[in-house]
């Protein structure tokens, strides 16, 4: 039988220099004494026979001579836009699969479920649902953002089919550098099929998400370790007792 991820190219968001963190390029930031990079490596070669990653300018060759085989390391661009289109026109493969180093909590079968559902629809991501009360206001709350539509917080890993991108890019959509994947794709027919997420499964951006995550990863430090070439999931071999705290945290 075919192996699956010759039909798939990841494409690995890590140029960011850490400026709101505040801990230097993020790519090199080590969480379970492994790098944020190497998490993400680690699970997209589980799906995907190409990874093509792309790191600040001045990282390329360090990180390029510690990763061998069918990883590409490119310097990315001054925005994130401009890493992720390098990152797409360095890629071949029909199906995509996009993942960022700031979700270091991602596993191999959530990858696997996004790859599935972008199979089957074209385009996929996985989301993390919100029922929080949302209110909008500067220092002193003004009014409370009603909808009866379901929220949902994007995460990641996203996949899609190369065509759809690319006619999306075709036509010429210009996006603010906060925009993203999702916002091109939403331009084009295919429906982007939603994946949900625990709400652990969070995103690096501030000083306090590093102190969030390591604190995750102290509870549950088989997570992401790779053995025979394979990521375990990080539940694999809890206790009972260990996947509550994981869902609601910790007693008491």
């Amino acid at each position: 039988m075919a192996d699956p991820r010759q039909s798939v190219d990841a494409l690995i968001l890590a140029a960011g220099r850490g400026e709101r963190l505040g801990l230097g390029p993020k790519a090199l930031l080590v969480l379970g004494g492994r790098t944020l990079l190497d998490r993400a490596i680690g699970v997209m070669r589980s799906v995907a026979e190409r990874v093509i990653v792309g790191v600040p300018e001045e990282c390329v060759e360090r990180i390029r001579a510690a990763h061998t085989g069918n990883i590409v390391i490119l310097a990315g661009g001054q925005t994130r836009m401009e890493t992720l289109l390098r990152l797409f026109h360095a890629s071949t493969a029909p199906l995509i699969v996009q993942h960022d180093i700031v979700h270091p909590f991602v596993t191999p079968e959530l990858a696997r479920r996004v790859v599935a559902a972008a199979r089957k629809t074209g385009a996929a991501m996985a989301a993390a649902r919100s029922d929080a009360h949302v209110y909008r206001g500067e220092a002193r709350l003004a009014e409370r953002i009603v909808t009866e539509d379901t929220l949902w917080l994007a995460r990641k890993p996203l996949a899609f089919a190369r065509l759809a991108l690319a006619r999306a890019l075709d036509g010429g959509m210009m996006l603010p550098d906060d925009a993203g994947t999702v916002e091109l794709l939403l331009s084009v027919p295919e429906p982007v099929e939603i994946v949900p997420v625990e709400p652990w499964n969070i995103k690096l951006t501030t000083p306090e998400d590093w102190t969030l995550a390591q604190a995750l990863d102290a509870m549950f430090p088989a997570a992401l370790q790779e053995t025979a070439g394979e990521v375990v999931a990080p539940d694999v071999g809890l206790l009972d007792s260990d996947r509550r705290r994981l869902h609601h945290g910790p007693a008491g």
